[in-house]
């Protein structure tokens, strides 16, 4: 039996109701999405008794995460906020429905009490934005100096060195 994952990073494929004008604009335009009831009963790889869970969240959709947090068996601790810049520094000019959103948020959950590696990590960070949905590699950074491995991500976009990726995209 392979070794239980302690951390656990998901960006899920969330369902908006809405539909953005454009021929990219939108996660249903960019890779499949799932319901909140879908993402409730996705079924976790086999996790330690103690794990800890990096989830990324939208910010139209904060009960939504938070009931998903609940339904995979994790209790919210804290969250990172990834600050988005432009290649060239400037601040990001994303998307929104009230307000153009400059930065993503980062649910950071635990179930048990797993072991913190670094008391260290800020939980605000600056990267440059690359793709629709995509993570910055300082953010792995990040989670690997807080939280031990094995590390997996779901709904990775691509495989990572040393760890476990599930994910239609790969």
């Amino acid at each position: 039996m392979p070794t239980p994952i302690r951390t656990l990073l998901a960006d899920p494929p969330w369902k908006f109701a809405d539909r953005l004008p454009g021929p990219n604009r939108g996660a249903e335009r960019n890779y499949k999405t799932m319901s909140i009831d879908d993402l409730e009963r996705f079924v976790l790889p086999p996790l330690a008794d103690d794990c800890r869970l990096f989830l990324w969240r939208v910010s139209a959709m904060v009960p939504e995460a938070l009931r998903v947090v609940a339904a995979w068996g994790f209790v919210p601790k804290s969250e990172i906020i990834w600050i988005k810049r432009t290649v060239h520094g400037k601040l990001w000019f994303g998307m929104g429905r009230q307000v153009r959103l400059s930065h993503e948020t980062c649910i950071i959950a635990t179930r048990g009490r797993p072991e913190v590696l670094s008391r260290s990590v800020r939980s605000v960070f600056e990267a440059p934005w690359t793709r629709h949905s995509g993570k910055p590699d300082k953010f792995y950074g990040i989670v690997e100096s807080l939280s031990p491995g094995p590390h997996a991500e779901l709904f990775a976009r691509q495989r990572r060195p040393g760890w476990l990726s599930f994910g239609d995209e790969l």
